[in-house]
């Protein structure tokens, strides 16, 4: 059974219900979800930039660093702003540290328990950011 009949089986119920026609919407995004979409894609995007600058540089000789010096100080601050030094430092970690240029992914691990903790996407490292965050309000 398709989602759609799905959807169309679940309304009929609740039209039965009711006792009368009912139409059904997707749920709006909720903030949370749209700043963690944001998080992802701004996360992304500079793990690409810090490729390809990293790529010319080794590639063709093309020292881009300076000239991206003052983008990554305007974000760095932009998260000084919204994320705190710990958050941050997992940020950082993720973007400048986990992916080796040896082609070599390093891991983290919880220190009490040594189990891995999920950090190969933008969505691991906004789930552990919102832990940290959590953490940090107690």
């Amino acid at each position: 059974m398709s989602k759609k009949d799905n959807v169309d089986k679940i309304k009929s119920y609740i039209d039965d219900i009711l006792g009368t026609k009912s139409s059904l919407r997707k749920k709006l995004p909720s903030k949370i979800s749209h700043e963690k979409q944001l998080f992802c894609e701004i996360l992304q995007n500079l793990q690409f930039v810090n490729a390809r600058t990293m790529g010319m540089k080794h590639d063709y000789k093309v020292n881009m660093m300076e000239y991206d010096d003052p983008f990554y100080v305007v974000i760095e601050n932009t998260f000084q702003l919204n994320y705190t030094q710990e958050q941050r430092n997992v940020i950082n970690w993720w973007l400048y540290d986990k992916f080796l240029p040896t082609g070599e992914i390093l891991v983290l691990t919880d220190k009490e328990t040594e189990e891995v903790i999920p950090s190969d996407t933008p969505e691991d490292i906004w789930d552990l950011i919102q832990i940290h965050e959590k953490k940090d309000n107690k």
